[in-house]
């Protein structure tokens, strides 16, 4: 039959090559495998859990640190949520990188802190671009916390953190220009970062951006000044929590 069709022959080798796809799973994309996250931990989802516990077993690692996290919300499952969460994040995740750093460093998930291990996993986490690592690592280098004390290093990260977005380095970029703390005293940037804090929503920032306008002479800027008085109230009863 083959000698007769040779385009069967074809199809043929073809399908030994790819197996033809049949009865296979396809592999899902990470919205799925994120998707499958947010029902095992809102919903305690046995199902998606079960899932998710099959593909990180084929080296998926979005699967693998969604898996970590839900089973971070479980007390006795800590060993094996911090060893998806190392998984994934020695294949290169920038989230699962974040939160393995931060289960170091304030000693969860059942682990000591290791403020060394911590850094490492910030610094990793940072290079891909996570204000939140880089905000973490500018207050490690100020205080020496895992790594040398250095001024000129905190400031470096902190102006990363600052230029990926972060509204708290933004507000505390403001302050060292404000009073010249590792750098010159510059009025001007001080100003310039604080209004970027505090569109960023950021309370504190809102909260001392209104009392700077509350002493200008225009009746317009006493007026934002208002407004952003209410705003900061308001932001720090809905999100002060979000920046401890």
């Amino acid at each position: 039959m083959l000698k007769r069709y040779p385009f069967l022959l074809v199809l043929a080798t073809t399908c030994a090559l790819s197996a033809c796809s049949l009865g296979r799973t396809p592999v899902p994309g990470n919205a799925y495998l994120e998707s499958l996250g947010i029902r095992a931990r809102q919903a305690s989802d046995l199902a998606a859990i079960s899932e998710l516990q099959r593909w990180s077993q084929q080296h998926l690692v979005t699967a693998q640190r969604e898996l970590g996290l839900s089973l971070a919300r479980t007390e006795d499952k800590y060993p094996d949520a911090v060893f998806w969460l190392l998984e994934a994040a020695r294949q290169g995740d920038a989230e699962a990188q974040f939160q393995i750093a931060e289960a170091f460093f304030h000693a969860r998930l059942g682990l000591q802190k290791q403020s060394t291990q911590a850094y490492r996993w910030y610094q990793a986490a940072a290079a891909q671009n996570d204000h939140k690592a880089a905000l973490m690592l500018a207050r490690m280098a100020k205080y020496g916390d895992g790594t040398v004390a250095s001024t000129a290093s905190s400031l470096q990260w902190l102006r990363r953190a600052a230029d990926l977005g972060n509204a708290q380095a933004m507000f505390l970029l403001s302050n060292a220009y404000e009073h010249g703390e590792g750098v010159n005293a510059d009025p001007a940037l001080a100003r310039e970062w604080l209004e970027k804090a505090a569109d960023g929503e950021y309370p504190p920032a809102v909260h001392q951006l209104a009392l700077l306008l509350e002493t200008d002479q225009k009746p317009e800027e006493r007026e934002r000044a208002r407004l952003l008085r209410k705003e900061a109230t308001d932001e720090r009863h809905l999100r002060w929590k979000n920046y401890q």
